[in-house]
């Protein structure tokens, strides 16, 4: 391997270090009337081995402690995070995997105010869904973007999760 291939592999796996993933403060989006959503883990790399989109309606310790150990193995350089705290009789969390990709530049995000609809049973939840413009230049990494967000447990029975152009991505369901 001469220098410029030397180089060019430790700025990649830089990169790759300090973007694999991270927990954000809470920022706990309450709108009058409506339930309250936050992030609280965001991740590029997060195992999802499918092209496809998921979301994992999360109502237990269990649950949640099965989720998040499959996130932190897609963590890079073997650091460990505390599983977050959830008060399951008031709180569920969902996981919204936007599905394993060839490059990086895909991301989903909490927009900021969180875009929350209740219909009959179900809520609406609007994320920003980032995909790279086709002639963007990207490291050729497989990244697999991730979500998960509290909400406010409420009297709905599935999260449909919205682009910025409302289209449908993916739907969590309550397992029964």
């Amino acid at each position: 391997m001469n220098k410029a291939e030397l180089g060019k592999s430790l700025t990649l796996a830089l990169l790759l270090l300090t973007t694999a993933c991270q927990t954000l403060p809470d920022s706990n989006h309450k709108q009058a009337g409506k339930p309250s959503v936050e992030t609280i883990w965001a991740g590029l790399h997060c195992s999802r081995e499918r092209a496809t989109p998921a979301a994992t309606w999360i109502d237990n310790s269990q649950q949640l402690e099965a989720s998040f150990n499959k996130i932190r193995s897609a963590t890079l350089g073997g650091k460990s995070s505390e599983s977050p705290q959830i008060d399951f009789n008031n709180e569920i969390a969902i996981l919204v995997e936007m599905g394993q990709h060839p490059t990086l530049g895909y991301r989903i995000a909490l927009p900021e105010p969180a875009r929350l609809e209740i219909g009959d049973d179900r809520i609406d939840l609007t994320l920003d869904w980032r995909q790279p413009s086709p002639d963007a230049f990207l490291a050729q990494v497989t990244s697999s973007p991730c979500l998960l967000l509290r909400l406010e447990r409420g009297n709905y029975h599935s999260v449909q999760i919205l682009d910025e152009e409302e289209s449908l991505r993916v739907i969590a369901r309550m397992k029964k």
